[in-house]
């Protein structure tokens, strides 16, 4: 059985509110690929003083976990870049957070930079 990997989805698109429509908008099509294991909203832990065990959701931020080989993180990171390149979501960006400081910032990117961030991306799951 593959291992799994799982990734913070941060989508950023100008203010708040903004951002958590468009994460929910990414959220509910991420559910539909087959590749993703499951997805969620992340949640924050509460500064509240005194709120225990209360988390709050993360605005615009998913947690994402689907399997650690090279064709499914290429896969949806393509779907991510494609996603970031539609209409609506243009001015926006996402960041894709692995851990360890494998990070990946989609921002519109060029056909040409998408492939080389998710290829330099590969090379180092690969290394592991």
């Amino acid at each position: 059985m593959d291992t799994t990997v799982v990734a913070r989805v941060t989508v950023t698109a100008g203010d708040p509110e903004s951002s958590d429509r468009a994460a929910q908008n990414l959220l509910k099509e991420l559910h539909e690929l087959p590749e993703v294991v499951a997805v969620e909203q992340a949640t924050t832990p509460s500064d509240v003083p005194g709120a225990r065990g209360t988390d709050m959701l993360a605005v615009g931020t998913l947690l994402m976990t689907l399997a650690a080989t090279p064709e499914i993180l290429s896969g949806v990171l393509a779907y991510l870049g494609e996603w970031i390149r539609r209409p609506g979501n243009r001015r926006g960006e996402i960041e894709v957070d692995f851990g360890n400081d494998r990070r990946i910032t989609l921002t519109n990117p060029s056909e040409a930079e998408r492939k080389r961030l998710i290829d330099a991306l590969i090379r180092e799951v690969r290394q592991r």
